[in-house]
């Protein structure tokens, strides 16, 4: 209000936190000042098209609300858009604060046009902008300034002299083991740990240490392999058994590096990129209750990594690594280093700007994909999942499809091709699938899959 703004865009990675932030703002502002925008919100249209989904989906298209919580999947992939229904909602970004939380995520591939879009966004309005405020907020702070289309940009510190904040809010001590571990060798220092966290780069590592854990009760997994419910379930349990002092050992991936809200005394790393790494030690000692809590940074002998410019991220942070003592990661400075690197090793544009020149905007929309791959949902048979379907078969409406989502699995498109024989179409509705094959209490969806990456943005 003092600024002459009409509303705040929260942007937000993760769909698997977006709930509870929107939930957050609306205890402080008011149920009717908040509105969420996500997948969640988007039921899959019959050829019938039901009137009362559809009127609800243009409702959230519209984005009228002073407080507007959403992805930023959602928020880039509309800007870049050549369909009614995505750009609908781009002037309420006029004149608005636009938050983006954990920045660092950002594909760097895309990060030429991305920041193309912010600093028009943020141009005031008697210059032919649209008079934003963009604020960029993250503990990892990307060294945007070398990729050409940020440079122009007026770009302050909010925080002042925030290195002597990284300084005081040290809680853990960082260790780095030189030589890979096999599975069988982290397994067997997992279970000399009473609590413990190991967070892997991808889903296939999980299910292979998993399985090097053996029969160990104490052993549980969290991945994108489980739906959201089976997840929480999960989450609740680890908790449980964090607050009672009971033993836990926690096998993970990256989805529980952002946003998930774990206290552990150790948490183990396999080498990632180097924001990645720091996510993952926010979930060690987290309230503070230990002096320091530990940290180990390690390499899988047989691990996998994600492929394009995640892969280039681990090697330049396992370079870094190799080069700085472990208690360099305390140093912001060390960031600056690995992004300015990694920017300058990328290609941050894939095209894109010249299909943009040429104004070819169904081109443009086609390249700008934040997932790079199309993801269908597919109903487990886990808990209340085959009722909710059948509940919004019978009565769509937005309540209904969000109930259902806590009991889907995201899966690449090209793996619906493979696994037919598993997937059973839900007549009427594109895209939503029935999961027909095992669902397994601890592995969740498993069957046989090639591992695509976490459905992480």
């Amino acid at each position: 209000m003092r600024h002459g703004l009409r509303r705040v865009v929260v942007a937000i990675p993760y769909t698997s936190i977006i709930d509870q932030t929107a939930q957050v703002y609306r205890e402080i502002l008011g149920e009717e000042a908040v509105l969420e925008h996500h997948s969640a919100y988007e039921p899959p249209l019959g050829e019938e098209q039901e009137e009362n989904v559809l009127r609800q989906r243009l409702a959230t298209e519209n984005w009228d609300a002073p407080l507007i919580v959403t992805t930023t999947v959602q928020l880039f992939e509309s800007l870049f858009a050549n369909r009614p229904s995505k750009m609908r909602k781009i002037h309420r970004l006029a004149r608005s604060v636009i938050l983006l939380d954990e920045v660092q995520t950002l594909p760097p591939e895309l990060l030429q046009p991305t920041l193309e879009a912010l600093r028009l966004l943020a141009t005031p309005v008697e210059e032919g902008g649209y008079g934003a405020t963009v604020v960029l907020s993250t503990a990892t702070q990307p060294t945007f300034e070398v990729v050409p289309t940020f440079q122009s940009l007026p770009v302050r510190e909010i925080v002042p002299d925030y290195p002597k904040h990284f300084a005081c809010l040290q809680r853990v001590i960082y260790e780095h083991r030189p030589n890979p571990l096999s599975w069988a060798e982290l397994a067997r220092e997992l279970r000399t740990r009473s609590q413990v966290m190991v967070v892997l780069n991808t889903r296939k590592d999980a299910l292979a240490l998993l399985e090097a854990l053996g029969e160990d009760p104490h052993a549980f997994h969290l991945s994108t392999l489980l739906c959201p419910a089976h997840r929480r379930e999960i989450l609740n349990e680890v908790r449980e058994r964090l607050r009672a002092g009971k033993p836990i050992r926690l096998v993970s991936t990256q989805v529980v590096e952002a946003g998930v809200d774990l206290d552990f005394p150790e948490v183990w790393r396999a080498i990632g990129p180097l924001d990645r790494v720091v996510q993952a030690a926010g979930r060690c000692n987290r309230e503070g209750q230990l002096d320091r809590g530990k940290v180990v940074l390690f390499w899988p002998e047989e691990g996998t990594t994600p492929r394009g410019p995640y892969r280039v991220g681990v090697e330049k942070a396992r370079l870094l690594l190799e080069e700085h003592r472990p208690e360099r990661l305390h140093d912001p400075d060390l960031y600056r280093i690995y992004f300015k690197e990694l920017f300058t090793t990328v290609k941050t544009d894939k095209g894109i700007q010249e299909h943009r020149k040429d104004l070819d905007y169904p081109e443009v929309a086609q390249r700008y994909r934040l997932i790079q791959e199309d993801t269908v949902s597919v109903v487990v048979s886990y808990g209340e999942g085959l009722a909710r379907l059948e509940a919004f078969r019978n009565t769509p409406s937005l309540q209904n499809w969000r109930r259902l989502q806590a009991y889907v699995v995201g899966l690449f498109r090209h793996q619906v091709r493979e696994k037919r024989d598993f997937l059973e179409a839900v007549p009427g509705l594109s895209d939503l699938y029935v999961w027909r094959g095992l669902y397994d209490p601890k592995r969740g969806l498993v069957e046989e899959y090639a591992d695509p990456g976490d459905l992480i943005v």
